[in-house]
C-alpha cells in the first residue's frame, strides 16, 4: 500500500506550478526568447504540410482510464499531478524516439497510434484534443498549429522536421494551438533534425568500432 501511495502522490503536502516532471524542470532557460505573435507567423510564417494520421471526430476524452490505476504496471501512470498537468492540456507533440517513450506517451494523452522511423526524414507527431485542425505554420522556432475548438474529438498529424527551420536549435520549439489568431494552449519540444536516426546509427557504429 505505501508503494502504491508513492506512485500517487508526492511524499509530502507541497503546491506545483509547473510541470511535475523533474526531468522538465527549468525549461524556461531553454524557452525560444524570439516568440513573435500568432497573427504574426500567420502572416509571415511558412504554411507546412501535416498529414492527419488518427482522427476520432465523436471522441470523449476520459476523466479516467484504467490503465491509471495504481494497481497497473506498478502505477507507472497514476501519479495524480501528472494525471492533471496533461488533463490541463489539449496539445501534445512528441517523437517516436523509444520504444519506452513511446509507450509512456501514448499511455499517458490515452490514445495509440501508429509511428514510423525514417533514417533521414523525422516525423514531429502532434496529438490535438478537441480540435479540427485545418493548418500549421512555422516561423522561427514557433510552429502554430490553426484549428476550430469542439467539444469532442482527437486528432493526431505528422508534420516533417525537415520544413521546420528554428532561429535558435538549443532553444526548444514551441508548438502553439490557436484559433483566430489567439492561442488556446501550448507545449515545449527540442529540435531534432531530420537525420535524428541517420546520426544515431553512424554514432553507434562508431562507438562499436571503438570497442573492437
Amino acid at each position: 500500500m505505501e508503494q502504491r501511495l508513492d506512485s500517487l502522490e508526492p511524499p509530502e503536502p507541497t503546491t506545483i506550478l509547473d510541470s511535475p516532471f523533474p526531468f522538465e524542470k527549468g525549461t524556461e532557460v531553454h524557452f525560444p526568447t524570439d516568440v513573435i505573435p500568432i497573427s504574426q507567423v500567420l502572416k509571415e510564417g511558412t504554411k507546412i504540410p501535416f498529414k492527419v494520421i488518427k482522427s476520432e471526430p465523436n471522441y470523449i476524452r476520459p476523466i479516467y482510464e484504467e490503465n491509471w490505476h495504481s494497481t497497473y504496471w506498478g502505477g507507472r501512470w497514476s501519479y495524480i499531478p501528472s494525471r492533471i498537468h496533461y488533463s490541463l492540456h489539449r496539445i501534445f507533440p512528441f517523437y517516436a524516439i523509444g520504444i519506452s517513450a513511446e509507450l509512456n506517451f501514448q499511455q499517458d494523452v490515452g490514445i495509440a497510434f501508429n509511428t514510423a522511423t525514417n533514417e533521414t526524414d523525422l516525423d514531429l507527431y502532434i496529438v490535438v484534443f478537441q480540435t479540427n485542425i485545418t493548418d500549421v505554420y512555422t516561423k522561427g522556432n514557433q510552429v502554430v498549429v490553426v484549428g476550430t475548438p469542439k467539444r469532442t474529438g482527437v486528432e493526431v498529424i505528422n508534420i516533417k522536421t525537415a520544413d521546420i527551420y528554428p532561429s535558435n536549435k538549443e532553444k526548444y520549439l514551441l508548438v502553439q494551438l490557436a484559433t483566430n489568431g489567439a492561442e488556446l494552449d501550448y507545449s515545449l519540444i527540442s529540435y531534432q533534425p531530420p537525420d535524428f536516426w541517420l546520426k544515431l546509427k553512424q554514432k553507434n557504429e562508431r562507438e562499436k568500432s571503438k570497442k573492437q
